[in-house]
């Protein structure tokens, strides 16, 4: 369904997300699907929204903390869909979305959220 060139357009994306693992120290790395999975003992660049994540993607990779729930790897796997879904501009049209109708309207995290079965309480 997804093809190399969305690949190669999320490439800049991507080696972000490996230099943000790297420096979140990385404990487990494995791949799934279209994505590099890694285990990290910190996301400790949270701020804003992102105060309390448990999880997080930049490209092709997806960051685990170490305080999961159980449907979080879904989640992220659903926003690496998106990613391949919208190459290249998929960060664009994601803070588009959180810049003029939030986070809890944010049709990227509304999918996400209701595909991978999490909910916004957990968060």
């Amino acid at each position: 369904m997804y093809t190399l060139f969305s690949t190669l357009l999320n490439t800049p994306w991507t080696l972000a997300g490996l230099l943000v693992a790297m420096v979140c120290v990385p404990t487990h790395v494995k791949i799934i699907n279209h994505a590099i999975v890694f285990n990290v003992k910190s996301i400790w660049w949270q701020f804003g929204y992102l105060k309390g994540v448990r999880a997080a993607n930049i490209g092709q990779v997806v960051l685990l903390g170490p305080k999961l729930d159980p449907q979080d790897l879904a989640h992220e796997l659903v926003h690496v869909e998106q990613y391949m879904r919208y190459p290249l501009i998929y960060p664009f049209l994601y803070y588009y979305e959180l810049a003029t109708k939030g986070y809890r309207n944010n049709k990227f995290e509304s999918e996400a959220y209701k595909r991978a079965g999490n909910t916004y309480g957990k968060i």
